[in-house]
């Protein structure tokens, strides 16, 4: 049965409140908070998209669900900047460039 609007624009927000609990998540690994403060922050940020992903599985299906959640980690910019030096380091026989 295809979702209706509703349904659809439910998807359409857990995937944003998905994605900014990412980014926050992110901004905590590389801001100015320390120790305690910043696990607990982060914490409660994958706790949330836990709980957004459960809520999307009920609409879309587990796996649906799973895959949106993976996109959303795989295309954030942290991830992405990543990927890059991984692949420049591959290209330099794994060694850095200084």
């Amino acid at each position: 049965m295809p979702p209706d609007n509703h349904t659809g624009s439910e998807v359409a927000h857990l995937y944003e409140r998905i994605t900014c609990e990412q980014q926050a998540a992110s901004w905590a690994l590389t801001g100015l908070a320390m120790g305690t403060a910043q696990h607990w922050f982060i914490s409660r940020r994958m706790e949330r998209i836990g709980t957004y992903q459960e809520r999307l599985a009920a609409l879309v299906g587990e796996q649906a669900s799973m895959a949106m959640v993976i996109e959303i980690m795989e295309n954030s910019p942290d991830q992405k900047r990543e990927q890059v030096q991984q692949r420049r380091d591959e290209d330099h026989g794994g060694k850095t460039r200084s």
